[in-house]
């Protein structure tokens, strides 16, 4: 036997104990959580259920006080609209994502984290892609750390360095220790609700259910000054917002996400749901033409195949790099290339999983016609370090 194979047997037996260990801990728990939950009545009483409904904009983006999570996502693609001499205009790709979460659907252990808060707070992720040198910076911040300011009757969400509203446009301002921004998006398209009007089981037994609507295509101006630079900026962004609940053990553990942003003023919106075996348990996504019709998308209809890996020298995780698309309904076919490799956040708040989200640039054919585009993908699951399981049992 050589020592490569011997390797490799070891490796799967230890692998082999730990997911057994897991699964021991998470009968354990269960067990533990139905004893808790009938003698202390710890179920979800008075949270939303998030169940099918007519789905309204903008009473649906707006934030509810009972929702189980919530969130409202901005990803862009923005250029210096001046720049001096001769240099190459700056290229930025960004992320500014604030979620809620209610305390409820939340565990420390078997305990319900509504045991220590019972207000929802917010968690901020932010992400800045420099295109043209390779740099990534991130920033996160939460409630539960700084001061938070909620406001129900209007989308109004902020923390100590970070603010979003809306009022016609939307205004996005994340002032932190390297990067101020401060932009304002404008929507060029109708709101678009996925699935069957903006709502969707994504998952069944235990159910998780959401409400889904999306900017596809905003128009997108203001400033950044990151480091020592200053700089004008323009471009075009996407905003998602979901509401769902939030089942304590969910079989879904993963999935990669596409937005695409092509240039004939039509965008793509693509997913792949994973289980814990990364076994893909629900692919779809829409199309949305260039009259803001969405057209839904089955695991039928589409093919998305990795062509290449890229592995992170912080976390050691791998992950896929670099994808080709196929919808034949559509005739399209692109390639989505990630603008830089490394777009990993390695750090996160209230999940203890590192993730991969990045800027990426789409070149392919529509027909006879070449076609270029703009995207972000999203990539959460491939984060199997032995710690990262752990804590996510241990606090979800």
């Amino acid at each position: 036997m050589s020592i490569r194979t011997a390797l490799n047997i070891v490796s799967k037996r230890l692998i082999s104990a730990e997911d057994s260990l897991l699964n021991l801990m998470e009968k354990e728990e269960l067990k533990f959580n139905r004893q808790l939950s009938k003698k202390f009545k710890l179920n979800n009483i008075g949270l939303d259920p998030i169940k099918k409904r007519k789905v309204t904009f903008p009473q649906d983006v707006l934030p509810k006080e009972n929702i189980p999570l919530e969130w409202w996502y901005f990803t862009g693609h923005l250029e210096e609209t001046k720049n001096k001499g001769k240099r190459k205009k700056q290229r930025f790709g960004y992320e500014f994502c604030i979620f809620k979460f209610h305390p409820s659907v939340l565990r420390i252990g078997p305990f319900p984290f509504s045991k220590i808060r019972t207000e929802p707070f917010l968690v901020f992720h932010f992400a800045l892609t420099d295109k043209n040198s390779g740099e990534f910076y991130t920033y996160q911040d939460t409630g539960l750390k700084h001061p938070q300011k909620i406001n129900y009757d209007k989308l109004q969400l902020g923390l100590e360095k970070t603010n979003l509203s809306f009022n016609k446009s939307f205004n996005l301002k994340s002032n932190n220790d390297l990067v101020h921004l401060n932009l304002k998006l404008i929507p060029l398209k109708k709101i678009v609700k996925h699935f069957e009007e903006g709502y969707s089981v994504m998952v069944k037994n235990p159910e998780q259910r959401t409400y889904y609507l999306t900017f596809s295509r905003l128009k997108t101006n203001g400033t950044l000054n990151f480091g020592s630079q200053k700089y004008k900026l323009s471009g075009l962004s996407w905003f998602d917002h979901q509401k769902m609940n939030l089942p304590h053990h969910s079989p879904l553990k993963g999935w990669d996400w596409f937005s695409i942003i092509l240039d004939d003023k039509t965008e793509l919106m693509l997913f792949v749901l994973k289980n814990k075996r990364g076994v893909v348990h629900q692919m779809g996504g829409t199309y949305i033409d260039q009259d803001s019709n969405a057209i839904n998308l089955s695991i039928k209809d589409f093919k998305i195949n990795p062509l290449g890996s890229w592995k992170s020298d912080k976390t050691k995780i791998i992950y896929p790099s670099e994808w080709e698309i196929n919808i034949p309904k559509l005739d399209l076919s692109l390639r989505v290339i990630p603008a830089v490799k490394d777009q990993e956040l390695e750090r996160v708040m209230a999940t203890p999983l590192a993730y991969w989200e990045g800027a990426c640039d789409v070149q392919g054919s529509k027909g006879k016609k070449k076609i270029t585009g703009l995207s972000y993908v999203e990539l959460v699951g491939y984060d199997q370090r032995f710690w990262t399981k752990f804590l996510q049992k241990s606090f979800r």
